[in-house]
């Protein structure tokens, strides 16, 4: 078996590895596209501590070429491998493919029947890579209790943020996006998304002027393609409002709590979102989500290391990934 193994940071190596043995309560799985993330560059390049050799890949879709008896799993479906799964062993109670356990960059894998989830005809594999960021919107919306006409600003207008508030949309609250990206707002505008604002002086006005003269009922911090000023949320949204920060596992956020405490803002911090990963993909099968104006770039696996050099060198001078999916073929 092949794999694209981490020797140590900024060196990826395509290696043999032992052969997967098939139990009753697995299926086997043949990986055929992986997406590339700020998460396995932050590993590739050191800034994320892992044991090596290392296997990087945190999110894939595969196809099932071989199914225990009792996998309740068909051979030949397309399935959808789950990047975050129970482990009753590690100190947080979960398993993170590619950040604590070898994550999806080979041909083949073994995942418990609960960590593989067929995906419909209707799902694209394009689509299929937006679960992660429609699994974390719906724990936004359970976490934060949103209901229907609240209005809720969002900070950040990458992917993650887009998606958000076409679910927020979809639960029949009102998104406020706010980012200094133009082409981010523009590419929201074209997703469906009403208020969209630039985060700079006028945002407070914009947001009272959107609610009415009110402050946002919640807000959301989407530390994805987002360098803003954390803290600008607090002085924006309601007393005891909810404010929610996501970023990858590997992301620190530096913020001044000094108006959430007068305000008595209550915080939440989401990283994963494991338990809306079957939700995410009924509302992609059900058209809930636009992704037409999301670019993606497709790439062969053999040019594996030479995009996380190039991605490596970005992050280490301080610039965000592209605002694209990178999604990589794999072919042995």
């Amino acid at each position: 078996m092949k794999a694209w193994q981490l020797a140590y940071p900024h060196n990826l190596q395509h290696v043999s590895v032992p052969d997967l043995k098939l139990s009753d309560d697995k299926v086997k799985v043949k990986i055929t596209k992986a997406l590339l993330t700020e998460s396995d560059v932050a590993v590739y390049s050191g800034a994320l501590k892992v044991k090596s050799p290392f296997i990087l890949g945190r999110f894939a879709i595969g196809q099932v070429t071989e199914a225990g008896e009792d996998s309740f799993i068909k051979k030949g479906e397309r399935v959808y491998l789950a990047g975050v799964t129970e482990d009753e062993l590690s100190p947080n109670g979960l398993k993170i493919a590619g950040e604590t356990s070898d994550g999806f960059y080979r041909d083949f894998v073994l995942a418990g029947v609960d960590d593989v989830y067929p995906l419909p005809a209707s799902v694209s594999d394009e689509g299929a890579f937006l679960i992660d960021a429609i699994a974390l919107a719906e724990r936004v919306v359970d976490e934060m209790q949103i209901t229907v006409g609240q209005h809720i600003l969002i900070l950040g207008g990458g992917l993650y943020a887009n998606v958000l508030c076409q679910i927020l949309i979809y639960h029949r609250a009102v998104p406020i996006l706010a980012d200094n990206n133009a082409e981010r707002l523009a590419r929201a505008k074209k997703s469906g998304i009403y208020y969209t604002f630039s985060n700079d002086e006028t945002l407070k006005q914009n947001v009272l002027n959107a609610t009415g003269g009110k402050l946002a009922d919640g807000a959301v911090y989407l530390a994805y393609a987002n360098r803003s000023e954390p803290s600008v949320l607090f002085p924006l949204v309601k007393r005891d409002a909810f404010v929610a920060f996501c970023a990858p596992t590997c992301k620190s956020i530096p913020v001044n709590l000094e108006y959430a405490l007068k305000n008595n803002v209550t915080i939440k911090g989401i990283t994963e979102s494991h338990e809306f990963v079957s939700t995410a993909i009924n509302l992609l099968a059900n058209k809930a989500v636009n992704y037409s104006e999301f670019p993606y770039r497709s790439f062969k696996e053999e040019e594996l290391p030479q995009l996380m050099k190039d991605y490596a060198s970005l992050l280490d001078s301080g610039t965000n990934l592209p605002e694209e999916m990178d999604i990589v073929k794999f072919i042995f």
